[in-house]
């Protein structure tokens, strides 16, 4: 009896590892998947929680697969999370390409909305000094026309040691009130967190 107990634990063992290395190889590239709860994100150091019942999704360069190392990524920049089919919220980092201050960033931005073709009547309804987490941010509302769609813009602009921080609702007026719940639950979660 002994040795056929010994045998079903030994089988059972080598199941459970060939399912786990079978799971771990079709373990899908971090653009392949969605995110729930708590991202952390290693290389620039921040932190946010998607809001129960929503999804987060890779917001960078889409990754390729490789039979040798899984996935080969252009880099981790956060995550883009659907509201609905035509508004989001997106967290968005990364190296601070352009020289200047949180404010001039935010004039930048600004001046990119205008700039874009698609945009009409751009109207800054609201700017002002804004607390993410720990960091002095910049935060802007925008309303504007895209084609003939009304649009809400509500972005968030820090930097630290070189690094842009963004959060940025985009909403549709009729859906504004409901999305800002939302954001402000996102933007209460976000973290500066170490670097790896």
């Amino acid at each position: 009896m002994l040795p056929l107990i010994v045998f079903t634990i030994a089988c059972s063992l080598l199941t459970v590892d060939s399912q786990a290395k079978q799971a771990h190889s079709k373990s899908p590239c971090p653009d392949e998947r969605a995110w729930t709860g708590t991202y952390r994100n290693f290389v620039y150091g921040f932190s946010i929680v998607i809001p129960r019942g929503l999804k987060g999704y890779w917001n960078s360069a889409r990754c390729v697969p490789d039979e040798k190392v899984g996935c080969v990524c252009m880099g981790d920049h956060g995550r883009f999370i659907p509201l609905s089919s035509e508004t989001n919220i997106e967290a968005f980092v990364g190296y601070q390409m352009e020289p200047g201050s949180v404010v001039d960033q935010e004039r930048h931005e600004i001046s990119s909305l205008r700039q874009d073709e698609t945009n009409r009547e751009v109207d800054v309804v609201r700017s002002r000094w804004f607390r993410l987490g720990r960091l002095h941010a910049r935060r802007f509302e925008a309303h504007f026309l895209q084609g003939n769609k009304p649009i809400v813009i509500d972005h968030i602009i820090a930097l630290h040691k070189g690094v842009e921080y963004e959060l940025i609702l985009r909403t549709s007026p009729e859906r504004h009130v409901k999305d800002q719940i939302r954001f402000e639950r996102l933007i209460a979660s976000w973290r500066l967190t170490p670097r790896a």
